[in-house]
């Protein structure tokens, strides 16, 4: 065999395959070097090879199985590749540990992001709950009355819209509510209806009779 340093590297890369009697397909198995570069080394085709300092490993694992000092080839293949991308003077690529370049306005649209997740989460409740209502006055469902005017009270939750008899009240940042509420002469039907703004409804009804004649 003639001297390596007088070969290319492809040229001693392909005479040592073929006096091992060897392919890529078995240097592969071998080596478990991927085929793609142990092609790329039988090609010369060195571009599509990584960085010098991977190509060095793999030489390494192939040097043993064919037989040859694994400087030899190396050198081999350094002499042939010096117009490759990754020649000999390469380093690992120069992201592989640094830190990514962080993107401040993505962050803080994430972070605001999350805020917004959390509260809507604690806050999921008021917005698509059931509502609740809370009638205190009258606290019986049917009551009997000489006055004319019936003082009508209770508490639903502050966000909830509040209907009474088809009329919105007011209701208070603690959620109380308070209506004067003017009676018919004999049975009237007061009817409560609480509605979350994007879940369900609740009503809540009353009977109050209006004894005039008392």
């Amino acid at each position: 065999m003639e001297d390596t340093d007088q070969k290319k590297f492809h040229e001693l890369f392909k005479e040592l395959l073929s006096v091992r009697n060897l392919n890529i397909e078995k240097l592969h198995e071998l080596s478990a070097v991927p085929r793609r570069y142990l092609t790329a080394f039988f090609e010369a085709d060195f571009k599509k090879l990584p960085a010098a300092p991977y190509v060095r490993g793999y030489l390494e694992k192939i040097s043993e199985i064919i037989g040859i000092d694994s400087e030899e080839l190396w050198q081999a293949y350094k002499n042939e590749s010096e117009s490759k991308t990754s020649g000999p003077k390469d380093y690992f690529p120069s992201n592989r540990f640094a830190i990514k370049t962080i993107n401040k306005k993505k962050i803080f649209f994430g972070i605001i992001a999350v805020f917004v997740i959390i509260y809507l989460t604690l806050r999921v409740d008021e917005v698509v709950g059931i509502p609740q209502i809370e009638i205190i006055v009258p606290t019986a469902e049917t009551i009997i009355t000489s006055e004319s005017i019936i003082k009508l009270s209770g508490t639903v939750n502050a966000n909830d819209k509040l209907m009474i008899n088809g009329e919105e009240i007011l209701v208070e940042s603690n959620g109380h509510f308070e209506k004067n509420f003017i009676l018919q002469p004999g049975r009237n039907i007061i009817e409560f209806k609480a509605k979350r703004f994007l879940g369900k409804e609740i009503t809540a009804s009353r009977e109050v009779i209006y004894n005039f004649s008392q």
